[in-house]
C-alpha cells in the first residue's frame, strides 16, 4: 500500500518506479520458472521411460508435514528439507532397498497447499505429474495440524489429477505433539495408518525413527508383495543370455539346471511379467 500511494510529490515518481521495478522482477521469476517447467517436463518423460521396470512410490501431503525428512529415512538419502513453501519444487527419486526385486523406487513430490494461486497452479500440476504414474501413495500428514482440512485439499488435489484411484496407505506423522486422547482417536479412525514421529538429523533423532521407519517400510513391501504373481518357465540353454531380463524384471525364487534347461521359479507384479513374456518371446516354455 505505501508503495502505491509513493508519498508526495517528488516521491510519489518514487513509489511508482518501485512498482515498476516489482512487475519487472515478477514477470522475470515467472518466466524462468517457465523455462524450468520445461526441463522438468522433458526430464520426466525421460525417467519415466527408464523407470517402467519398476515400481513407483509417491510420498504426497500438505507442505511441512514431513515428507521430505520421511523420504530420507526410507532411503538414507540426504534430500533438501525446509520449512518453507515449495521446497521441493521438482519430484526427487530415490531406490528404496538396493537388493529388492523388482525395484521400489520412491519420490518426493511439492507440498499441497489450500486456495493454490492461480499464478502457480501451472508449476503445481507439472511437478505434481509423476503422482499419476505412481502404483501407490504415501500420503504423510502433520498429526498436529488441521487434518480434516488437509485431508480434503488432498482429495481435490487427486481427483484435479485423474489420481484418486490409486491405493493409499496414510502416515501420521509428529504424533509426539499431540496427546495420548488425540491420539487414540486418530488410530481408531484410521485403523490402517502407521503412526510415528521422524525427525530430521543428529544420532538420536536417527534412533527415534527406526521403528517408525521401518514399520512403513514393511508396509510398503507387503502391498506389493500382496499383488505380486508367481509363474514357472524353462529357458533353453541357447538363449540364457535372457536371463539378465529376467533377473532385472522379477525375483527367481528357484533355479534348476535341467538337461532339457532352465527350470524358473519366477514372483513380479502381473505388468513385469508380461514384460518378460514379451521380452522372451518363443525361447521359453510356460509351465502349467
Amino acid at each position: 500500500l505505501d508503495r502505491e500511494r509513493g508519498g508526495i510529490g517528488a516521491s510519489r515518481g518514487t513509489g511508482e518506479k518501485q512498482i515498476e521495478k516489482d512487475r519487472q522482477f515478477l514477470r522475470q521469476r515467472i518466466t524462468r520458472y517457465k523455462s524450468q517447467l520445461i526441463r522438468v517436463e522433458k526430464e520426466r518423460n525421460t525417467q519415466k521411460q527408464r523407470r517402467s521396470n519398476c515400481l513407483q512410490v509417491s510420498l504426497i501431503g500438505y507442505t511441512n508435514a514431513g515428507k521430505s525428512t520421511i523420504m530420507n529415512a526410507l532411503t538414507n538419502s540426504g534430500l533438501l528439507v525446509e520449512d518453507r513453501l515449495f521446497a521441493t519444487l521438482d519430484s526427487t527419486t530415490r531406490l528404496l532397498e538396493e537388493d529388492s526385486r523388482p525395484k521400489v523406487l520412491l519420490s518426493d513430490t511439492v507440498g499441497f497447499i489450500s486456495n493454490l494461486p492461480h499464478e502457480v497452479i501451472a508449476a503445481f500440476r507439472s511437478t505434481l505429474a509423476t503422482v499419476r504414474d505412481a502404483d501407490l501413495l504415501l500420503q504423510v500428514i502433520d498429526a498436529d495440524d488441521n487434518i480434516e482440512e488437509h485431508l480434503q485439499t488432498t482429495s481435490e488435489v487427486l481427483e484435479d489429477l485423474d489420481a484418486a484411484c490409486i491405493p493409499i496407505i496414510k502416515v501420521f506423522n509428529k504424533i509426539d505433539r499431540i496427546s495420548p486422547t488425540r491420539l487414540l482417536i486418530l488410530e481408531k479412525s484410521f485403523p490402517e495408518a502407521v503412526f510415528g514421529s521422524c525427525e530430521n538429523g543428529g544420532k538420536n533423532g536417527l534412533e527415534k525413527n527406526s521403528a517408525f521407519v521401518e514399520q512403513l517400510r514393511k508396509q510398503i513391501l507387503l502391498f506389493f508383495n500382496e499383488r505380486m504373481k508367481t509363474m514357472t518357465i524353462r529357458l533353453d540353454y541357447q538363449h540364457s543370455q535372457k536371463l539378465a531380463n529376467i533377473y532385472e524384471l522379477s525375483r527367481v525364487d528357484n533355479i534348476d539346471y535341467q538337461e532339457e534347461g532352465i527350470l524358473m521359479t519366477l514372483t513380479a507384479i502381473p505388468g513385469n511379467l508380461e514384460r518378460l513374456r514379451h521380452h522372451l518371446g518363443s525361447d521359453y516354455t510356460e509351465m502349467r
